[in-house]
C-alpha cells in the first residue's frame, strides 16, 4: 500500500490557463534514441522524421532536454516517478525493481480521476528473486498495474502481458501472456490505439497514456516499408536504425489522427523523449546516432543524458518553440500533476514546465541538474558541467558547445569546478545511497579514454603467441571464436550428445591478487558457468581453484562482476560456460588486481 496524501477538492479546482478540464497526457518514450535522429535536430539529413518535426512545429522542441540517467531502467524509473530515481535507489538496471511504495505519475493521476494506460517496454519489473539466483527476471508483482495503470499491453519484443486485447475486449484474470509475432512497434502503436478507442464512449474523463516504443533498440530488424526507403549506401545497421525510426515516426502520425478523430487533439498534451544517448563504441551500436554531441550510453557527457526531446499541446503551447534552457525527463511528472489541479508535492524533483513555455517567467526552470550512475557524478549549472569519475578525476566542461566535453578546463576554472563541486556533494547526501558515486568502474574508464581526453587508461594486454583462432590471446577449447560487430561469440564443437565441454582461456597474465572478474555477456538460454583460475607457484589448476557464476540472458548484454580469492599473482585464466547455455557472447572482460592494477580485453568489430 503506498503512502499517499493526496486532498483533490472535486469541482473546487481552478486550473491555472483558464483549462475548464484537466488535459490527456500522453508521454512517449523511445529507446537508446539517439540526439541527432531527429529531423528538426538538422544534423543528419539521412534522418527523416516528418511527423515528429510536425510535433515540433506544433509545440516546442527542447534543444537541451536531459533525461535522469543514461540507462533505461533508471531513467525509466526516474520519468514514471517525477523524483529522482537515485533517492530510491533505482541507480542503475541491476538496481530495481521499482519498490512499490514509491509513488508514480499514473498513481498520482488516478486522484483526480484519469484513466491511466502503458504499452510496450516497462522493465521496472526485473529483478532477482530473494530465493533463486542473481539473475534478472520479471517479478509480477512489479507489473504496470501494481504501479497504477488500469490498463497494459506490457513487453518489447513478441511476448506481451496485457489487460485487453487489440480487439479492445478485457482479458479475464489479466495479465494474460499474448504472443505476437508482428514487428515490434506495429504491435505497439496497435495497443496504444486501442487503449483511445477504449476513451471515446466517455470523452469527459481524462486519460494518461504512456507509451514506450522498443526501438531503435538493439536487437535491430529491417521492417517493411520502411527499410526500403533507406539510402542503401550506409551501413546496414544504420539503415535499420532509420527504418525502426521511421516506423516510431509514422506510429506519431497515427496516434494524432485517432486524436483528431476523437476531438481530443486540442486537450491532449504530448511528450516524446529519448530514454538516453545511442551505444555507439562501447555498446551493440544501434545504428542510431548522437551527433555532434560528446559520449554514448553509458556516460554522464551529453551524448548519454541529451536526448530527442519534444512537446506539444495546441491551443496551449505557442507553436514552433525552439526552448534552449535545460530541462529533464522529471518535469513531465510536475507539468502534468499541476495541469491535473493536484497540490505540489515536495517529492517530485521536476518543475512544471508551463510557466517558461508560456513565457510567464524569463528563469531557467532549473538552477542545475544532478546525476549519479555506477562511478559517474555529474552536475549541470548551464553552462558547466562537473562530472566525478570514481574519486579519481574530475571534469569541468563548457557544454555551450557541442563539443565542449572533449575539453577538460578545470585547470582553468578551479573556483567554478569546487562550487559546482560542493553543490554535487550536497546533493548527492540526499539520495538513499549518499555520498559519492561508486568506485572507479573499468568500463567507465575506457569510455571517457575513448571519447574525452582522460588521463586514466586502461591497460590492454597484447596477445600472447598467435594461436590459430585465438582473439587478443584468448584460445577457445572444443570450439570457435568469431568477432561479430558487437562483441565476441563463443561457438561449441558439435551438438547434443557430441558436443564437449566449450570453455576460453587467457594464459600469459601478470595480474596481482586478489583480483575481481568483471564480465560483459549475454546468451540466449543461461546456466551455471565457472572461473578457473592458476597462479604462478601452480604447474596445473586445481578443484580448489574454482568458483561459478549465472551467465546473464537475454538480449540486453548484462555485467557480472566476480571477486577471485587469489592468492599470489594470476597467470592463467579459465572461463567455461554450462553445457546449456547457447549464443554465447561476451563484449568486454576486465581483471582487476590488488592496487587496482587492472588489464582489460573490449570484443566488437565496430571498436
Amino acid at each position: 500500500m503506498k503512502a499517499i496524501v493526496l486532498f483533490v477538492l472535486i469541482g473546487l479546482i481552478s486550473f491555472h490557463h483558464g483549462l475548464d478540464a484537466a488535459p490527456n497526457v500522453l508521454l512517449i518514450y523511445s529507446d537508446d534514441h539517439g540526439w541527432a535522429d531527429l529531423g528538426l535536430q538538422g544534423v543528419d539529413p539521412d534522418i527523416k522524421t516528418p511527423h515528429l518535426d510536425q510535433l515540433a512545429r506544433d509545440g516546442v522542441r527542447f534543444s537541451r532536454g536531459y533525461v535522469s540517467a543514461p540507462q533505461c531502467v533508471p531513467s525509466r524509473a526516474g520519468v514514471i516517478t517525477g523524483t529522482h530515481q537515485n533517492r530510491f535507489g533505482v541507480d542503475d538496471n541491476n538496481k530495481g525493481p521499482l519498490p512499490l511504495d514509491v509513488l508514480t505519475l499514473p498513481e498520482r493521476l488516478k486522484q483526480a480521476g484519469y484513466v491511466t494506460g502503458m504499452c510496450g517496454k516497462w522493465h521496472l519489473d526485473l529483478g532477482n528473486k530473494k530465493d533463486g539466483p542473481k539473475t534478472l527476471r520479471i517479478l509480477p508483482d512489479h507489473m504496470p498495474h501494481r504501479h497504477g495503470f488500469d490498463e497494459y499491453w506490457r513487453g518489447e519484443m513478441r511476448q506481451y502481458y496485457a489487460s485487453h486485447g487489440l480487439d479492445g475486449q478485457p482479458f479475464e484474470g489479466a495479465p494474460r501472456l499474448v504472443l505476437d509475432d508482428r514487428f515490434r512497434i506495429t504491435v505497439q502503436t496497435e495497443a496504444a490505439l486501442s487503449f483511445l478507442d477504449r476513451r471515446v464512449a466517455k470523452p469527459e474523463v481524462p486519460w494518461f497514456l504512456y507509451l514506450a516504443w522498443y526501438a531503435p533498440h538493439v536487437p535491430l530488424e529491417s521492417p517493411e516499408p520502411w527499410y526500403a526507403k533507406t539510402p542503401t549506401h550506409l551501413p546496414k545497421e544504420r539503415r535499420q536504425a532509420l527504418a525502426m525510426i521511421a516506423a516510431m515516426d509514422d506510429g506519431i502520425g497515427r496516434l494524432r489522427t485517432k486524436l483528431k478523430e476523437m476531438g481530443a487533439e486540442k486537450n491532449t498534451l504530448i511528450f516524446f523523449i529519448g530514454d538516453n544517448g545511442a551505444p555507439l563504441k562501447r555498446g551493440a551500436w544501434n545504428g542510431s546516432l548522437n551527433d555532434p554531441l560528446v559520449g554514448e550510453k553509458g556516460m554522464l557527457t551529453d551524448g548519454g543524458v541529451r536526448v530527442p526531446f519534444v512537446a506539444a499541446w495546441p491551443g496551449q503551447i505557442p507553436a514552433g518553440k525552439v526552448y534552449e534552457q535545460p530541462v529533464m525527463n522529471l518535469d513531465v511528472a510536475a507539468t502534468a500533476v499541476a495541469l491535473a489541479g493536484l497540490p505540489h508535492d515536495q517529492a517530485l524533483d521536476g518543475v512544471n514546465l508551463m510557466p517558461y513555455l508560456l513565457g510567464e517567467t524569463q528563469a531557467s526552470p532549473h538552477e542545475a541538474l544532478f546525476w549519479r550512475w555506477r562511478s559517474q557524478a555529474a552536475v549541470l549549472e548551464h553552462p558547466w558541467k562537473l562530472i566525478d569519475l570514481g574519486g579519481k578525476e574530475t571534469f569541468l566542461f563548457n557544454v555551450s558547445v557541442p563539443t565542449g566535453e572533449t575539453k577538460n578546463l578545470i585547470d582553468k576554472h578551479p573556483e567554478i569546478a569546487a562550487r559546482l563541486d560542493v553543490k554535487l556533494k550536497a546533493w548527492s547526501q540526499t539520495l538513499k545511497r549518499p555520498g559519492a558515486a561508486e568506485p572507479l568502474h573499468p568500463q567507465d574508464v575506457v569510455f571517457f579514454a575513448d571519447h574525452v581526453k582522460s588521463a586514466l587508461a586502461p591497460v590492454v594486454p597484447k596477445a600472447t603467441a598467435a594461436e590459430p583462432g585465438s582473439v587478443q590471446g584468448w584460445i577457445c577449447r572444443n570450439g570457435s571464436l568469431e568477432e561479430t560487430e558487437t562483441g565476441l561469440r563463443i561457438i561449441p564443437q558439435g551438438r547434443g550428445a557430441k558436443a564437449s565441454r566449450v570453455f576460453i582461456t587467457r594464459p600469459g597474465l601478470s595480474v596481482p591478487g586478489p583480483v575481481t572478474l568483471t564480465l560483459r555477456a549475454r546468451a540466449r538460454k543461461g546456466g551455471t558457468a565457472t572461473v578457473s583460475w592458476r597462479t604462478k607457484a601452480e604447474v596445473d589448476f586445481t578443484p580448489a581453484n574454482q568458483t561459478s557464476f549465472e551467465w546473464p540472458a537475454g538480449t540486453d548484454w548484462q555485467e557480472v562482476k566476480l571477486p577471485l580469492p587469489i592468492q599470489g599473482k594470476l597467470i592463467h585464466l579459465r572461463i567455461t560456460p554450462a553445457g546449456t547455455l547457447s549464443d554465447l557472447e561476451i563484449q568486454f572482460i576486465e581483471l582487476t588486481g590488488k592496487g587496482e592494477a587492472s588489464t582489460h580485453w573490449q570484443f566488437g568489430r565496430q571498436l
